[in-house]
């Protein structure tokens, strides 16, 4: 029996105010629970306008002209680009509390969830630290941590490790992997690292000029190696140096079968070669 969709999107058309063009067109688009979609684009494509209005601030934040229908039925938390535009607490601790004793939660049951979170994130102890004071991976942690402390079953990230060095990117994408597996949340993240989106996701969707050009399950989204070169998208050097090896004839294109990290191209080379020398 299929899922009902936790989230939304029919016909959906949004110009900012005082604005040339729209920043999306025509989107439908549906989330479901447990899934993890990519989102690419090239810079300007209306990635973070597709997060806002999925999260509801577009429209209700911003001026413009919304067309369409966006529904949800779910709890959904989002994270910005720049976790530092999100801290309003002298402390972890306070920044977490905030927006939980705006909602009515108890002294007991704050505690309660902040310690929750933080475990959930790999930031025990950081408590009384200062958010603004922690290493780039950390504050995004601590901002995902924020976003998770209502207890979400979607979760919205908007280039989460576009600011961050290498470490910080690695820690940031490991919690994800974690909130998928342990906790089998709904997440959906717009990134350009795709190598890290191949291997996390089930399902990738690419933005051109406010479109959804593709919209397919991550070995059919890679596939379409024309499509990603054409608008700009990184394609992972696997998936690369898979289709040179089928073009040399060291492999024989498979359909559906697209290896995404070097383990399943180095399983399909050797089967490739026992293949071959059976033959022979």
């Amino acid at each position: 029996m299929k899922k009902e969709p936790l989230l939304q999107a029919r016909e959906v058309h949004w110009q900012y105010e005082d604005t040339a063009a729209p920043s999306l067109a025509n989107v439908n688009l549906d989330l479901y629970p447990g899934e993890v979609v990519g989102v690419v684009g090239p810079a300007g494509a209306g990635k973070t306008t597709l997060l806002l209005m999925l999260s509801g601030l577009v429209p209700a934040n911003y001026a413009g002209h919304f067309v369409g229908e966006r529904k949800t039925h779910a709890e959904l938390g989002i994270v910005f680009q720049d976790p530092e535009t999100q801290f309003i607490g002298l402390t972890v601790e306070e920044e977490l509390a905030f927006s939980l004793e705006n909602v009515g939660f108890t002294d007991a049951q704050i505690e309660q969830r902040i310690g929750e979170v933080l475990e959930l994130v790999g930031l025990q102890g950081f408590a009384e630290r200062s958010p603004f004071e922690l290493s780039g991976g950390e504050k995004q942690r601590v901002a995902i941590a924020s976003a998770l402390s209502h207890a979400p079953h979607v979760l919205l990230l908007d280039e989460p490790t576009s600011e961050l060095d290498p470490l910080g990117a690695r820690e940031v994408f490991s919690l994800l992997q974690r909130l998928k597996q342990e906790n089998e949340m709904t997440i959906m993240v717009s990134s350009h690292a795709t190598e890290e989106l191949a291997a996390f996701c089930d399902r990738m969707i690419l933005v051109a000029e406010g479109k959804i050009v593709l919209d397919l399950p991550v070995r059919d989204f890679f596939a379409r190696v024309d499509v990603l070169d054409a608008n700009g998208i990184f394609v992972p050097e696997v998936v690369r140096l898979y289709y040179m090896l089928c073009e040399t004839g060291s492999l024989r294109e498979k359909p559906g079968v697209l290896p995404l990290d070097v383990e399943e191209l180095a399983l399909l080379y050797r089967e490739a070669q026992l293949v071959g020398e059976g033959s022979l």
